[in-house]
C-alpha cells in the first residue's frame, strides 16, 4: 500500500452519501476499506467506518453510549474494542490496493491521544497519508447538526456547538498541516452539485461509484418542532432494534406529513460563532465563510426552546388526522405531545407486525398480573415491549 486517504467529514457534509456510495469500490488503484461492522447489529451501516474506528481508539470508553444502545454490556467493552482494533489492522495488512480509503467523521471528535494512536497504526502500513475534510458554512452546519440532535432525542435550549479549530487542530498536529486538505461544502461549489462525484474527483478515483445513496434527508421546521415536543415526553428506549426502526418510521411519517426544509433564526446561530475560530478555518480554505443576515422575525427569538415551542393548531389537526386514518381511537382532549406519543406507539405496532399492539394492551391488568413491574415503577407497555413480550408475559 502506497497511500491512505483518510476522509474525516466533517459532520453534516455528505459523509454518509460518500461512504455508502463507495462501499465495495475497487478500480485497480483505489479500494474502499472493507471493514466489518463493529457489532453485528450495525451491519447495515458498516460502510461508515466511524463506529469501528471510534470503538477501537476510544480511550477509557468515553464514547461508549452507542455500544450500550446496541446491547453490549460494559463488561464486554474491552473485548469489543480489541476486536475492532484487530479488524482494522487485519484490513490494513491484507489490502493489496495502492490507495486505501478510510472514512470516519468521528475522528474530528477524538482527543489528541486517540488521534496519535490512530496515526501511529496507519503509518505502519503507509507513509503517505492524505487527510480530506469538507467544511460547511457556520449557519448550515449548526442548523443541520442541531436538527440531527433533535431527531435522536435532544431537549435542551442550546444549538449544536461549532469549533473548526477543535475539530481539526489535533488532526493537523498528528498528520501534519500539509497533509490535511480542506474543501468547502456548498452545493454550487461541488462538482455537478454532487458530493460523491466531487470527492471522487478530489482524490483521483478512476471511475464513478457503481451506486449512489442520498442520505439524511432533512425534516421541515414543523416536523422538527413535533419531534422536539415529543422528546420532552417520558419515553421508553434501549438497545432494541425494533424501537430504533419504529423511531425511524416515525421520522419518515413526519417527513411525509410536514414537507419542507428546516430553518432556525440566524441570530441563534450567530451566538455559537467565534470570529477567531472562523478566521482560523478561512485561512485554511483560502476563502470566506458565510453568515446570513438577521431578519425581523429573528429579533424576538430568545432561544431554541422558544423557537421550537411555537407549535400551531394545524400540527395537532394533522397528527390527529394521521391517527384517525390508521384506525386509532383518538382521545378528544389529547394534547399535541400525547398525540405524538400515540403515533410513536402506532409505529411500534406496525413495525412489529401487530405483535406489540398497544390498542389491545391493558396496563391495569399487566400491573395486576406482574407486581414486579409495578414495584419497579416501570411504564407497563414499555416494559412489555422491551422485556415482557420476549419473556412470554401476557399483555392482553
Amino acid at each position: 500500500m502506497k497511500r491512505i486517504v483518510l476522509h474525516v467529514g466533517m459532520h453534516k457534509t455528505g459523509s454518509t452519501a460518500i461512504q455508502a456510495s463507495l462501499a465495495g469500490y475497487r478500480d485497480g488503484v483505489f479500494e474502499y476499506a472493507p471493514l466489518p461492522p463493529a457489532v453485528e447489529a450495525d451491519r447495515q451501516r458498516a460502510y461508515n467506518h466511524s463506529f469501528l474506528i471510534n470503538t477501537a481508539f476510544d480511550r477509557g470508553h468515553k464514547r461508549a453510549g452507542k455500544l450500550l444502545k446496541f446491547g453490549v454490556a460494559a463488561s464486554d467493552f474491552d473485548r469489543v474494542q480489541a476486536q475492532c482494533r484487530d479488524a482494522l489492522e487485519a484490513c490494513l495488512r491484507a489490502s493489496e490496493a495502492e490507495v486505501l480509503i478510510l472514512s470516519a467523521e468521528t475522528i474530528t471528535g477524538f482527543d489528541p491521544d486517540s488521534t496519535r494512536e490512530l496515526g501511529a497504526l496507519l503509518r505502519q502500513y503507509a507513509s503517505d497519508i492524505q487527510v480530506c475534510a469538507y467544511v460547511r458554512d457556520p449557519f448550515g452546519y449548526v442548523k443541520s447538526a442541531t436538527q440531527e440532535w433533535i431527531k435522536w432525542g435532544y431537549t435542551g435550549d442550546h444549538l449544536h456547538p461549532l469549533s473548526y479549530r477543535n475539530n481539526f487542530v489535533h488532526i493537523e498536529d498528528v498528520f501534519g498541516a500539509d497533509c490535511v486538505s480542506y474543501r468547502l461544502y456548498r452545493r454550487e461549489k461541488l462538482l455537478n452539485g454532487d458530493v460523491v462525484a466531487d470527492f471522487g474527483s478530489w482524490i483521483g478515483l478512476k471511475k464513478e461509484p457503481a451506486h449512489r445513496l442520498e442520505a439524511n434527508v432533512t425534516l421541515s421546521t414543523d416536523a422538527v418542532m413535533c419531534i422536539y415536543a415529543l422528546n420532552s415526553h417520558p419515553m421508553f428506549s434501549s438497545g432494541s432494534g425494533l424501537l430504533r426502526n419504529a423511531w425511524r418510521e416515525l421520522l419518515d411519517v413526519h417527513r411525509r406529513l410536514f414537507p419542507g426544509r428546516f430553518e432556525i433564526p440566524a441570530r441563534l446561530v450567530a451566538r455559537e460563532v467565534d470570529v477567531w475560530d472562523l478566521a482560523w478555518m478561512e485561512a485554511r480554505l483560502g476563502q470566506s465563510l458565510q453568515l446570513p443576515p438577521y431578519s425581523e422575525k429573528d429579533m424576538d427569538c430568545t432561544g431554541l426552546r422558544d423557537w421550537l415551542g411555537r407549535t400551531t393548531p394545524e400540527m395537532l389537526t394533522t397528527i390527529r388526522g394521521e391517527l384517525t386514518g390508521r384506525g386509532a381511537n383518538v382521545p378528544e382532549d389529547a394534547s399535541l405531545v400525547e398525540l405524538l406519543f400515540q403515533l410513536y406507539l402506532e409505529c411500534i405496532r406496525s413495525f412489529s407486525d401487530l405483535q406489540l399492539d398497544y390498542r389491545k394492551f391493558s396496563a391495569d391488568r399487566y400491573l395486576e398480573r406482574y407486581p414486579d413491574v409495578r414495584q419497579a415503577g416501570l411504564y407497563p407497555f414499555g416494559h412489555y415491549v422491551l422485556h415482557g413480550h420476549d419473556e412470554g408475559r401476557d399483555g392482553s
